[in-house]
């Protein structure tokens, strides 16, 4: 196994944790990269609200990730779920992108300093002061 699929897993087994630690119940579809269809990296359910996620590990600082939000994009829709790409910069918190958006916006290419979701306000539960 190499330390960047290695990587990849950690970041989404951390997912599922956090999702379970705020309420959530989640699951890691371990192996979805390697199915002909679609398939999110993990769904994670509460209240009716339904939120899938497809993660991303770079060392980057800018990566185009066109294939896996079309992808997941078609899932969510017959799923009826929000979707987001989750990529995980070097040393840098995870970024979350709402795929509706990039999609409208034609916009597939993400860099480590572009507006993005934390984790907080992608369940709900932004601080606010």
């Amino acid at each position: 196994m190499s330390k960047f699929y290695e990587k990849g897993v950690r970041f989404e087994r951390d997912l599922v944790t956090r999702f379970w630690d705020n309420g959530w119940a989640a699951v890691r579809a371990a192996g979805s990269g390697t199915v002909s269809f679609p398939v999110p990296d993990v769904l994670a359910v509460k209240g009716g609200r339904v939120i899938l996620v497809e993660c991303k590990v770079t060392k980057e600082d800018k990566m185009n990730f066109k294939k896996a939000v079309l992808s997941l994009k078609k899932f969510g829709l017959i799923a009826n779920a929000k979707a987001y790409l989750a990529v995980k910069f070097l040393r840098k918190e995870p970024c979350f992108f709402d795929i509706d958006d990039m999609i409208i916006d034609e916009r597939y290419t993400v860099s480590a300093s572009d507006p993005c979701l934390s984790f907080e306000a992608l369940i709900g539960q932004q601080k606010t002061l």
